[in-house]
Order: C-alpha cells, then structure tokens, then sequence
C-alpha cells in the first residue's frame, strides 16, 4: 500500500470552529485500511532522506528518584505519530531509566499509521492486526500509564470534525477508566506541522500550496482543541504542540522529518518524548 493510499483519508482541507457537541452525534467504529508496513518502514524507503530512529542522550542525574513500585507498563496509543517514535519508545525509556534507576519499564508502542482517534478507542478493548502482526487489546497489557496522543494528523472529514473529535477523546478517556481504572491517563499533543513543506518528499504525495495551508491548519485546530481538552478534564498534558511552533505559528523544521517533512525528526522525537516525561514527572506519577 502506498502512502498515498494511507493519507488519502487522513487530512482534509476543511476550516471549522470548536461549537457546541451535539447530543446525537453517532461515531463509527469500523476499522480503515491498514497498511502493510508501519510509518516508520515508509519513510525509511529508497529515494527518501529519513533520519534514524535513535536514542537521545540525556544527561545524568545527579539524584535518582525513587518510585512506588519497581516494574512500570506504559503504553501510547496513536496513529503514525506514535509508531514512528520505534518499537519500545527508546528516546522515553531512556529518559525514564535516567530519572528513575532503580524502576524497570515496559513500553508499549500502539500506534497505528494512518488511523483516527474512533478506531484508537476500539483498540483499547480488541485485538487487532497491524503490519502483519497481532496485537493485543490495550487492556489485556494492564498498563500503569496511557499516553493518549491527539490523532491530530488524522482528522475527521465532517464540518463538526472538531466536536466529534473531543467527544471522542472523552469517550476515550472514559473507556481507559471503565476498563482500566487503575491506570493513569496523559493526553499527548504531537509536534505542529509546517505549512510550507507538509508532505514535500513523501513517496506518493504532491501538495500544493495552498493544500498544505488547510490541510496543516485542520491539524494545528486538532492540536490545539486537545491541549485544551486535557485541561478541561484536568489530565496530565504532554504538550509538544506549543514547543514546536514558530513566533508566527507554524511548525519549526527542526522537529520534522527532512524525508517526508511530515513525521518526527530526531530533534522532533526528542521534544516529544520530553513532553511526556515532563508529565510524568510533574505529575508525580511514578513516585
């Protein structure tokens, strides 16, 4: 499958404002193509500049912190934001083993490229196939942590996609509650797209100009309705979103991949797992 194929319905040029949710909005659950291979494997293909998928040093700390328990489970769920950050999220656990020595940590890595937020919340309590592999409910790996990343890069084609998507968000949240209810909840705010170069040397997609405007507009819409979603509900926030925005409020390209200019570069995985270990961190959730 192409990437094409994958972001064929996954941005749309549609302006919309946040507006009163309805009360019978209806939201679908079927699952979308998949694709055959993950983000990660996409943008590592010849004739692209990809950068690689490598562990941020991080400085010693001169006083590690002590944790409530000794074993952690995190799991972050997403779209293509998340599976590009690799198999076990090495840039976070490496922070997490800098700060916390003396805790073991398994992290999960549940993103699935080129989906939305609706069949997100269907992989909290169903199995799934993803790349040729199965993978699990996101229940049945009883996590400490879920990070839910905003699917911003995914959003819904509808005039009122920005209501349904908050309402699913909550929806989200409270599935994670109901089925999981000792687990604590971050909302994650991915890295802000830039209008100019949005998708310049991804196989399969030519913008124009004025594309990348909307399109990258819809998501930074997303973006920011899911900073102010997590206050709303007083959860945790990683918020790599603001840090990642020039004083004209565009993505800076430093965080993005130069392969694709759509996805993380190292600098970009870096920003964004400091945003969820800040989190973690502020919140005292380990300790």
């Amino acid at each position: 499958m192409s990437l094409l194929s994958l972001f064929a319905f996954a941005v749309f040029a549609a302006e919309t404002v946040i507006s009163p949710i309805p009360d019978d909005m209806t939201i679908a659950t079927s699952p979308p193509p998949k694709p055959d291979v993950t983000f990660g494997q996409i943008i590592s293909a010849p004739g692209t500049t990809p950068e690689v998928l490598a562990i941020t040093t991080v400085a010693p700390t001169p006083t590690p912190i002590a944790t409530k328990k000794k074993s952690y489970t995190i799991v972050l769920l997403g779209d293509s934001m998340i599976d590009t950050l690799g198999p076990g999220i090495p840039a976070l656990h490496a922070r997490l083993k800098n700060i916390y020595p003396g805790a073991n940590f398994t992290l999960l890595n549940y993103g699935d490229g080129g989906t939305n937020i609706d069949y997100g919340i269907e992989r909290i309590t169903n199995s799934y196939t993803y790349v040729g592999n199965q993978i699990p409910a996101l229940t049945a790996t009883n996590p400490d942590i879920v990070v839910l990343e905003s699917f911003a890069y995914n959003p819904f084609p509808e005039a009122n996609g920005l209501d349904r998507h908050w309402m699913a968000m909550a929806r989200a949240v409270d599935t994670i509650h109901q089925y999981l209810p000792g687990a604590k909840i971050i909302i994650a705010a991915t890295i802000a797209p830039n209008s100019t170069v949005f998708g310049d040397g991804a196989a399969g997609l030519a913008f124009s100009a004025q594309d990348k405007i909307e399109r990258t507009t819809v998501i930074k819409q997303y973006l920011d309705s899911t900073v102010k979603f997590a206050a709303s509900q007083h959860l945790p926030l990683a918020d790599a979103y603001h840090a990642s925005l020039t004083a004209t409020g565009d993505g800076i390209l430093t965080y993005i991949n130069g392969g694709d200019h759509i996805h993380y570069s190292d600098a970009g995985r870096a920003l964004f797992t400091q945003a969820v270990m800040d989190a973690i961190r502020t919140n005292h959730l380990l300790e």
